[in-house]
């Protein structure tokens, strides 16, 4: 199969590749593809790839996801010709198509040079006679071509000392000073000379501290050039060595101080003039700007690292989770899961055993992050290995509380509700560890709580847990929900509440489990006005028909 390209105006086209098969678009940058439209939702839809063929479903979107003119809630297989629309931006989903090619013309259609500049390399690179132009163009000359030479420099990947080490050589052969140093600021060590050129060997260059605190606090370049009026700036040694002038210029970069260079004079060399003062400022920031972008550029790569990782790592999660709801006579059955962060630490999940009946899961990991997300990882990998252990839900709470405990630094804890369904009878036999009260909802409008039976897994293992039944009539649902739900705060920081969650899902109880879920992620996001969501938002429901 082709691989897939989407296709948004005003961007190249955007390929649907990688081990995924399923990409969530939306307005957040934790999305597959991050869409900065206001018309779309922080999660708006997704593209899931089922056996070859790609499916477009909405994920409860403020403003809807439509294909070829016409609303969707639930899942629709695409074509390349359809027509799709995410709020109030147009997508296109095709296979990926060449630009133009590029051919070699026959020897006739070459143009003539005649009338073109043409000089060969070694030409260009050699070294013009100047020997005729008078001190001032020369001194420019000279200037211009140290600093041409810095900055091809900086085009290269240089470690910082390296660089820093070429400034000196600069300014050493433009300034002709007696000594240079260039000294950077460390979190840890404080200042520390980097590197330092001068006649006198090991000993030492003795800087005043006001001049120091000149170029580091106070981002002040200063020269001066009668040492004797300036005892304040300038150190015993310096005085007593024969210097005439001298100079110091931050290493500074859109306010941020490096560090600082120093330059100073001995006769026969003239003293130092506010032109060579210019010059060294201006190298000194050019150096800075460059160590500066080597720094956010490894920032950013350790970012990028971190964030493919944190991707990985979302993609194997979300290939955890189960897919299409599973196909039960008379029930239906539907769950979802949006993260907050790029890797979730919320859990859903259906499994069959071989007696008929159906092992169902909605558990939350305390905290947030990549640890509480592999805890989960783990939550899951056990429920599959224990779905053909005739265990009660009590009895695998409280299996499940000692093995996460083992596995854990008494730091962690995991809300859960457990459910064994038999579809031919109607019974539900459930255990609720320190979760959210799942809602059961009758067809007269009548709503029970189905509360905690224990403590959260992990928390104590060791406690036994109870369950209790509930018989599952024509028209019954059930709903269980994580606190991401509950939680969800608007920008006056109140929360949605669980009787907003209880009145919602009770004037909607008939509508499809799908639709039902996408009116209630649209209306969280109508009541959070664009404030972020601070955990995951999991649904669990099922319905007997």
């Amino acid at each position: 199969m082709k691989p897939l390209m989407l296709h948004i105006p005003g961007r190249p086209p955007i390929p649907l590749e990688g081990e995924a098969k399923s990409w969530t678009l939306g307005r957040s940058s934790q999305n597959d593809v991050a869409i900065p439209d206001a018309s779309l939702s922080r999660h708006h839809a997704r593209i899931t790839l089922r056996e070859g063929v790609p499916y477009l479903e909405d994920l409860g979107s403020l403003n809807g996801t439509s294909l070829n003119g016409e609303r969707i809630t639930l899942p629709h297989p695409l074509q390349e010709a359809d027509e799709i629309r995410l709020g109030q931006v147009p997508i296109r989903l095709g296979t990926p198509s060449q630009g133009p090619r590029v051919r070699i013309g026959p020897e006739s259609d070459a143009s003539s040079s005649a009338g073109s500049i043409v000089l060969p390399l070694d030409r260009l690179r050699a070294v013009p006679d100047r020997r005729s132009e008078p001190p001032e163009t020369l001194r420019l000359r000279e200037v211009i071509r140290e600093i041409q030479a810095l900055s091809l420099e900086l085009l290269e990947d240089s470690p910082p000392e390296q660089l820093l080490s070429h400034l000196l050589d600069r300014l050493w052969t433009l300034l002709k000073p007696w000594r240079a140093a260039v000294l950077i600021q460390d979190s840890r060590t404080g200042l520390h000379t980097v590197a330092s050129r001068g006649p006198e060997g090991d000993q030492p260059i003795l800087l005043a501290r006001s001049l120091v605190d000149a170029a580091l606090k106070r981002k002040e370049s200063v020269l001066f050039n009668d040492l004797g009026d300036n005892e304040g700036l300038a150190s015993p040694s310096l005085m007593l060595s024969g210097v005439t002038s001298a100079m110091v210029t931050p290493l500074e970069h859109q306010g941020v101080v490096k560090g600082l260079l120093y330059l100073d004079s001995h006769p026969p060399r003239l003293p130092f003039n506010e032109e060579d003062l210019r010059l060294a400022s201006i190298l000194a920031h050019l150096a800075t700007a460059k160590l500066e972008q080597g720094r956010l550029r490894e920032e950013a790569m350790a970012r990028k690292k971190v964030d493919q990782e944190l991707d990985l790592a979302r993609h194997i999660q979300q290939g955890l989770l189960p897919g299409f709801p599973p196909d039960i006579e008379g029930y239906e059955i539907h769950g979802n899961n949006l993260p907050s962060r790029q890797v979730s630490g919320d859990l859903f999940g259906w499994w069959p055993r071989s007696d008929g009946r159906w092992l169902f899961c909605l558990a939350d990991v305390s905290g947030k992050g990549l640890g509480p997300g592999l805890l989960m990882a783990s939550l899951q990998a056990t429920l599959e290995a224990w779905t053909e252990r005739d265990t009660s839900t009590a009895g695998l709470a409280f299996q499940l509380s000692r093995m996460l405990a083992r596995h854990t630094d008494g730091r962690r804890f995991v809300t859960a509700f457990l459910a064994l369904l038999d579809p031919r009878t109607g019974a539900l036999t459930y255990t609720n560890a320190g979760h959210n009260p799942a809602l059961f909802l009758r067809p007269d409008g009548s709503i029970r709580n189905l509360d905690a039976q224990g403590l959260p897994l992990a928390m104590l293992p060791g406690n036994p847990y109870e369950e209790a039944t509930i018989q599952l009539e024509s028209g019954d649902l059930l709903v269980a929900y994580t606190d991401g739900i509950t939680e969800a705060t608007d920008r006056r920081e109140e929360e949605f509440g669980t009787e907003a969650l209880t009145a919602f899902v009770g004037a909607r109880r008939n509508e499809p489990l799908p639709a039902l879920d996408a009116a209630l992620l649209g209306e969280l996001d109508r009541f959070t006005q664009g404030a972020p969501y601070l955990d995951d938002r999991t649904l669990l429901m099922i319905r007997k028909q």
